[in-house]
């Protein structure tokens, strides 16, 4: 068994739109912004592990919308919740110093109060410290329904791509 806390930084997908008839455009443009996971996981054996895991992301989004001649722009804060459970691949033995993993797995995802399935994957290295303490880097992308780009008007299409770079600690039991 084992626990894992990561903060760092998240940067989501953009999103634009054009029409021609009648002349309308929009976008947003999100800023990185910062993140955090808490994780707790079971190791099956040496190569295989599943985790469950609570990750936040906080970014400031500018939106832009031009309908005819009248143009707006705004900025507003987002927050995204998402509680996924991730299968994980190590590619080195539980006693190794460094153990680079792959994992992925299926997320809800919690978003303008609306919540939509996701998808988490994740690449990642555990470097063992003493006592069953350890540091994590993890770098994950997971997809998901964009309600950014539904909201435009006019409204776009495509996934919301939510990149997160994280760094923490993880305690083995």
């Amino acid at each position: 068994m084992f626990i894992s806390a990561l903060g760092g930084s998240a940067a989501l997908s953009a999103a634009s739109v054009i029409r021609a008839n009648p002349p309308a455009a929009a976008n947003y443009d999100p800023k990185v912004g910062p993140a955090a996971q808490l994780a707790v996981g079971y190791h099956f054996n040496d190569w295989i592990s599943a985790q469950t895991g609570y990750s936040w992301n906080r970014n400031l989004l500018t939106i832009r919308q031009l309908t005819g001649t009248a143009f707006s722009q705004s900025e507003a804060v987002r927050v995204e919740h998402a509680v996924a459970l991730e299968a994980m691949l190590y590619f080195r033995p539980r006693a190794s110093r460094l153990r680079p993993y792959l994992s992925a797995g299926p997320a809800v995802v919690s978003l303008l109060n609306q919540r939509t399935a996701g998808l988490r994957v994740a690449v990642g290295i555990d470097i063992s410290l003493r006592g069953g303490w350890g540091v994590r880097y993890n770098f994950s992308e997971m997809a998901s329904a964009n309600p950014f780009a539904q909201a435009l008007s006019p409204p776009s299409g495509g996934k919301l791509m939510n990149f997160q770079n994280l760094f923490g600690v993880v305690k083995r039991f």
